[in-house]
């Protein structure tokens, strides 16, 4: 290969390079989120996650007393109905 060759064949990669891969790194880097944004992401998502976990524990505390007033509903109805004379 003589040195003119190698020199348009560098020019051909060069002007490659610029023309394909150079676009898309700057396309990349202008879409990426900076530190500053993930955390805002972060602290959003934890705030949301914080006010789930709350509406799971008072939707599981307002079942537990919901199966607690049946259970004991339950109960009274049998003393109601012994006192009636309907339990067998």
């Amino acid at each position: 290969m003589k040195e003119q060759d190698k020199q348009e064949f560098k020019q051909i990669i060069n002007e490659g390079f610029e023309q394909l891969v150079l676009p898309q790194f700057d396309r990349i880097y202008h879409e990426m989120a900076t530190k500053k944004e993930l955390r805002e992401v972060k602290e959003s998502l934890e705030e949301k996650l914080d006010a789930i976990e709350n509406d799971v524990g008072n939707i599981g505390r307002k079942l537990d007393a919901e199966i607690d007033w049946r259970d004991k509903a339950s109960k009274r109805l049998k003393t109601v109905e012994a006192k009636l004379g309907f339990a067998k």
